[in-house]
């Protein structure tokens, strides 16, 4: 298993989807785990198997206060490698700080 400690820095309840990579093949269709944060919520949450270790991306779903509808964001890995890659970003780190729900604002370290 591998997993993450996600933090919410943001002012809205998320409901959150794990995009995980199966294996290292990112043109796999991802397996999915839900989560959720409520806002300022800081989660280790624990993912995969052990050949399923990689996130391939992120969907957030909240609450879009201005529009009254549910919004959602979702990223996901299009091309591996190094700095400043969004898979370099998931894979190397293990915190995901969520800044904001719009356009999928985050940040990451150890």
């Amino acid at each position: 298993m591998a997993g993450k400690t996600f933090k919410n820095n943001s002012n809205h309840y998320i409901n959150g989807t794990l995009l995980i990579r199966q294996g290292t093949n990112i043109q796999l269709p991802s397996l999915e785990q839900g989560f959720s944060l409520d806002a300022g919520e800081e989660k280790y949450i624990e993912y995969g198997n052990s050949t399923n270790i990689f996130l391939n991306g992120l969907v957030f779903q909240y609450k879009d206060e201005a529009s009254q509808s549910m919004s959602t964001d979702r990223q996901e890995v299009i091309a591996t490698g190094t700095a400043p890659t969004f898979d370099w970003v998931l894979n190397t780190h293990s915190v995901i700080t969520i800044n904001s729900t719009k356009g999928l604002d985050i940040s990451a370290s150890n």
